[in-house]
């Protein structure tokens, strides 16, 4: 690996991290995300090339056949057979378009299988990058909520003006001038891997500052999905662990003692039990400062009878827009699903689900709606996979350390997440996915390798 090669797969990662929807920086229809991407790929094919490794599958990672690879190449047919569809059906060309690029970031798989690795680009590389990365993002947004906030609270609109020209129309403001922007999301997951570091003894001025900033930005961007998926991470993490700590002990009772015998897991559970609690505290409050609280009168009556009383109580009823849109959309997918061959086939690309044609609000249902069965099962193996190639790595001896824990309860927050907003099928939930997809499967060859030798 040069030089070059390792300059571009940095400013790969750090515009993945930092750059939101991809195009705080374009060149006319092109964006600096799609350069990027066509760049790495270029570079890879001419390493091969120049370096004759054409038939060399250590090299040539096209040609590497497993179950990631082989799941891989089966998803990127069907989204092409889900474009023709969505062509046949007469969905607008642009929203076709825009739906199979968004997703074709999944050949970046093929670089990436060769170049994450420890000997050329590391995965703990790759964390430094999203720390560094999503505590700028942090620290950013929070700079943007509290100048909305304080400052240009009375004159917010030629504020949001020059904001959004600044970052491209990137922000996404709220009625209470907090501020969301996409590459929250690695915020989310840089916050799940600095805590978990944090909760097992690991202090750093960098974990220090990302959950503390982490976690004001997470709450300040309002978006109630990274509380439900933070707390489902923080779950995941304990039972994890549970699992490696007990795993070797015999009978119920001597699991329990070692459990309860162990100081750092029961300090570990209690900061991660106070956290989980305060998650629906925190939801209500998001769901209150987002939305538009009305009063309905309510009218009870006391014993008519004898008092000829009644009373009239006030009650405040929340317009949660939010849930209302994504109810439009669970029974529009309904009425198009009912037919057997869009269950299964799906309707292509560009369709139009109650008003909405470039994708819907929860990921899984958008994939069954465009892509059918077919579709959502080649993606559900997948995401199976990263899990499964963790369980075999461990249960052939390898146990797994602090950041693999961490990247498998993000993951399953990420993909309680997606299906409320909408982040797996688009390059920045993908690139994560890709990440976890690669370092899985290298974790599980290197461990049977070794037992082959």
């Amino acid at each position: 690996m040069n030089k070059f090669e390792k300059i571009l797969l940095t400013i790969f990662f750090i515009e993945i991290f930092v750059g939101g929807g991809g195009r705080l920086i374009d060149f006319g229809v092109v964006s600096i995300r799609q350069v990027l991407f066509l760049l790495l790929i270029a570079t890879f094919v001419i390493r091969i090339v120049k370096t004759k490794a054409i038939f060399n599958k250590e090299v040539n990672t096209f040609f590497r056949m497993n179950p990631v690879t082989n799941g891989i190449y089966l998803l990127l047919c069907w989204f092409v057979v889900s474009s023709i569809m969505g062509f046949v059906n007469g969905h607008p060309l642009g929203a076709i378009v825009t739906d199979f690029l968004r997703v074709l970031f999944f050949v970046v798989y093929f670089p990436l299988a060769y170049y994450i690795s420890k000997e050329r680009f590391s995965l703990q590389r790759i964390i430094t990058l999203l720390k560094y990365s999503a505590l700028m993002v942090a620290i950013f947004t929070i700079t943007v909520s509290l100048l909305g906030k304080t400052v240009f609270v009375d004159n917010f609109k030629p504020f949001y003006d020059f904001m959004n020209w600044v970052m491209n129309d990137d922000l996404f403001f709220r009625p209470s001038n907090s501020v969301f922007y996409k590459s929250h999301f690695f915020v989310l997951i840089g916050l799940i891997i600095s805590l978990n570091e944090l909760l097992n003894r690991t202090y750093s001025k960098m974990n220090t500052a990302m959950v503390i900033l982490g976690s004001i930005s997470v709450l300040w961007s309002e978006t109630r999905g990274f509380l439900l998926a933070f707390m489902l991470s923080v779950l995941m993490i304990i039972v994890l662990d549970v699992k490696i700590i007990v795993d070797p002990i015999k009978g119920l009772a001597k699991k329990m003692q070692k459990l309860i015998q162990s100081k750092q897991f029961i300090r570990k559970f209690a900061i991660s039990m106070v956290v989980v609690i305060a998650v629906p505290f925190l939801y209500k409050y998001m769901t209150l400062e987002r939305f538009e609280t009305t009063t309905v009168e309510k009218t009870t009556t006391n014993d008519q009878k004898k008092t000829n009383k009644t009373n009239t109580i006030a009650e405040p009823e929340v317009n949660d827009v939010s849930v209302n849109a994504r109810m439009d959309f669970i029974v529009a997918s309904k009425d198009i699903l009912v037919h057997p061959r869009n269950l299964i086939l799906g309707t292509g690309y560009g369709t139009e689900v109650a008003g909405r044609i470039t994708g819907i609000e929860m990921s899984f249902l958008d994939i069954l709606v465009e892509q059918g069965l077919i579709g959502l099962t080649t993606w559900c193996f997948l995401f199976l996979i990263v899990y499964y190639n963790y369980y075999i790595a461990y249960k052939k001896g390898q146990k797994p350390n602090t950041i693999d824990i961490s990247l498998m309860a993000a993951f399953m927050g990420i993909l309680l997440l997606t299906n409320i907003n909408p982040f797996i099928n688009n390059p920045i939930g993908i690139s994560f996915f890709l990440i976890l997809l690669v370092v899985s499967q290298r974790k599980k060859e290197l461990i049977i390798n070794e037992e082959l030798r």
